[in-house]
């Protein structure tokens, strides 16, 4: 164990600089391009715990549930694509458990855990289906809760997604193993909470999710598969995730990588918003 641990602590020093993707914007550089946010507020999850919400758009549109990536929450989308989004659906921003002013909890956290939130979120809010839009983490989120509670879900777009650590990338895989390594050597010595939640939020990446390929046959809802020419995932997953739901597309959306797929903003709403047209979302 101490080996692989130097190994590991090495690995960091070789890493360092280099960024494990995040993609996050600041509301105040986009102020003037962001909706005005309809109700704000928390809803109770199973064990108690409170998780972050935001409403913006029409409220007489569908619903479209927008999920962040790893450590990021609720805001993760202002100024790029949310206010976009909230000219066409009734748009709820969330925060899953332990980022934004979501409550953490106890136990692991499992993508099981946050989409059993998120089918609190809707029994709360009296939402019978949604839409659903997740970028990385979001995006396996996404899929999680489309092959847990189908019947919840009127579409489902991933970007960057993955349904195991196996799909990713060895030489994007090594630097999230060596962060996790490196957090949970800093919650030890130090005893900080903070410190031991990046840990835990960043485990999320090393051990999950844990689908299979043929737990995908459970989604029925119109999907979206999108992920970049050079994303962190190997391409062959990627393709497979897409085979692998029925009926479902993709889009690989070229020059680009795990972090800045979502810039491609004018080739992403062409083929977006053709697929919500398609199905009858707008």
């Amino acid at each position: 164990m101490k080996k692989v641990l130097s190994l590991f602590l090495a690995l960091v020093i070789m890493v360092t600089g280099f960024a494990v993707f995040s993609f996050t914007s600041s509301a105040e550089e986009y102020a003037s391009e962001m909706p005005e946010m309809k109700e704000y507020g928390f809803i109770t999850a199973r064990d108690g715990v409170k998780i972050e919400y935001g409403i913006y758009g029409d409220l007489s549109k569908d619903v479209l549930i927008m999920l962040p990536c790893n450590g990021g929450d609720m805001h993760n989308f202002d100024g790029n694509l949310l206010p976009e989004f909230a000219k066409h659906f009734k748009v709820i921003a969330v925060s899953p458990r332990g980022t934004g002013n979501s409550e953490r909890g106890t136990g692991e956290l499992t993508f099981d855990l946050e989409a059993e939130d998120l089918l609190c979120l809707l029994d709360e809010l009296k939402i019978e289906k949604a839409h659903f839009f997740g970028y990385s983490d979001g995006g396996n989120l996404a899929i999680v809760f489309a092959v847990n509670y189908p019947d919840r879900v009127l579409s489902l777009v991933p970007v960057g997604a993955n349904i195991s650590p196996w799909g990713t990338k060895i030489n994007s895989q090594i630097p999230i193993i060596t962060k996790y390594i490196k957090y949970c050597i800093e919650a030890k010595i130090t005893g900080d909470e903070k410190i031991a939640l990046k840990r835990d939020i960043q485990k999320m990446m090393v051990t999950q999710p844990k689908l299979k390929f043929k737990d995908l046959g459970k989604i029925t809802a119109p999907t979206l598969n999108i992920y970049a020419d050079d994303d962190m995932m190997y391409p062959w997953h990627s393709q497979r995730i897409t085979r692998s739901i029925p009926n479902a597309e993709e889009l690989r959306v070229p020059d680009s990588g795990h972090s800045d797929i979502l810039e491609f903003k004018d080739e992403l709403f062409t083929r977006l918003f053709n697929f919500y047209k398609n199905i009858g979302a707008m």
